[in-house]
């Protein structure tokens, strides 16, 4: 297996080619996307609220650009702190914006995607609320997700990514989480794409693997 990781979200790259479509929630300002194109020559439909940020994403024709937030309401007020990402969960900061709101099933529709071959989600806090509400249906339709749960800025999270976790591996899932002592790094991808020992491999060999160089890199940097 080649297993491939950007901005801390890791990923299977054996079932991503020229043919696949990327969904990348969360975009910023589309170095993902762009990595995807770069790397795999695939499509990548990639949804970032924030106009700043938004304007950054790379102009592609495989980059298709959306100004949304991922969320149940048509209009959604997001929070912008100094120090870390926009988030619609955390209120208590005083620069906010109104960005459209849509849900992920509507999008979906609307851009006739039927299958997404992965599915990329960083989404600030957000991502409770759409995976509770995510549809069997679109479970079935998606082979990989990565994720990036964020418990570790408010704990109080830490109950729902379990049973949202628990929900996702109901669903015909292996799930793997590359990092270490959080949920900042997560894999879903369908028991049917991958054996039992590859599935051993990436939980216990992979997984410590890559969370001792990121280690590594983390205090090399500190020290520099």
């Amino acid at each position: 297996m080649k297993v491939k990781e950007k901005l801390l979200h890791t990923f299977i790259a054996d079932f991503i080619d020229e043919g696949s479509m990327v969904l990348d929630l969360g975009g910023n300002k589309g170095e993902f996307s762009k990595f995807i194109v770069d790397e795999f020559r695939a499509t990548v439909y990639v949804i970032e609220p924030i106009p700043e940020l938004f304007n950054q994403i790379p102009e592609n024709p495989k980059i298709k650009k959306f100004q949304y937030c991922i969320s149940k309401e048509k209009k959604i007020e997001i929070s912008i702190p100094e120090n870390q990402c926009a988030t619609i969960y955390d209120k208590n900061f005083n620069k906010k914006i109104i960005c459209k709101g849509i849900t992920l099933e509507d999008f979906l529709k609307e851009n006739n995607i039927k299958k997404v071959d992965l599915l990329k989600v960083d989404i600030e806090g957000a991502e409770i609320e759409m995976f509770e509400n995510l549809s069997e249906e679109i479970l079935r339709n998606v082979n990989q997700i990565t994720v990036e749960f964020h418990d570790f800025l408010w704990p109080e999270l830490k109950p729902k990514v379990k049973l949202i976790k628990n929900k996702i591996q109901s669903s015909g899932f292996c799930c793997i989480s590359f990092s270490i002592t959080n949920n900042g790094d997560v894999l879903f991808i369908k028991k049917n794409l991958i054996s039992k020992f590859q599935y051993l491999y990436l939980k216990y060999f992979e997984r410590f693997r890559r969370g001792f160089i990121r280690r590594i890199k983390r205090y090399l940097k500190i020290n520099e």
